[in-house]
């Protein structure tokens, strides 16, 4: 029995200091992310724009960007839905295989660039400013769940669904604003 409890306790000290250790490696690298964006100027060092507002502020303009960033998508994707369908019913009206073919590698072809072109878009008009609105709620959000910021969707959203998750998440922090 105490050859049991000499061992928890051995095993407790052990893996307590190595989870110790890895905070303390995470901890380094928030800081090491810290830098690069300031050194990016992704965030200045005197604080983003959104640092000097109040809460209340910050929640207004946080509201206001979503709303803009779900309009920008609901555009690129009506623009986009209806070019595919004029694409599908000239596959369908096809006269035969080759010309479907033809149709067909065109269309892969279009929805490859536009999905880049999406991502060019996004990224040049809306990707900093959700990374420094989402740095800056989370420091004011009481008690954020942090299994629920994905940062790397921030970062590298790949689709329309991903740039709505991030919408989706800033509006739900700046709804937790007090």
């Amino acid at each position: 029995m105490f050859v049991c409890g000499l061992a928890y306790g051995a095993s407790r000290w052990r893996h307590g200091g190595i989870i110790e250790l890895l905070r303390e490696r995470l901890a380094a690298k928030d800081q090491q992310l810290d830098e690069y964006r300031e050194r990016l100027h992704l965030v200045p060092a005197r604080g983003s724009e959104f640092a000097r507002l109040s809460h209340a502020e910050l929640q207004t303009e946080a509201l206001k960007f979503v709303s803009s960033l779900r309009e920008w998508l609901a555009s690129r994707q009506a623009q986009d839905s209806q070019r595919q369908h004029q694409q599908w019913v000239a596959m369908t009206r096809a006269a035969d295989e080759a010309q479907k073919k033809q149709l067909w590698d065109a269309h892969t072809g279009d929805l490859i660039s536009s999905s880049a072109a999406l991502n060019n878009e996004f990224d040049a008009k809306f990707k900093v400013k959700t990374i420094v609105l989402r740095d800056e709620l989370l420091t004011r959000v009481q008690h954020p769940d942090p299994k629920a910021h994905d940062h790397h969707m921030y970062e590298h959203p790949t689709n329309p669904i991903g740039m709505g998750m991030v919408a989706d998440d800033l509006e739900r922090l700046a709804r937790l604003l007090r």
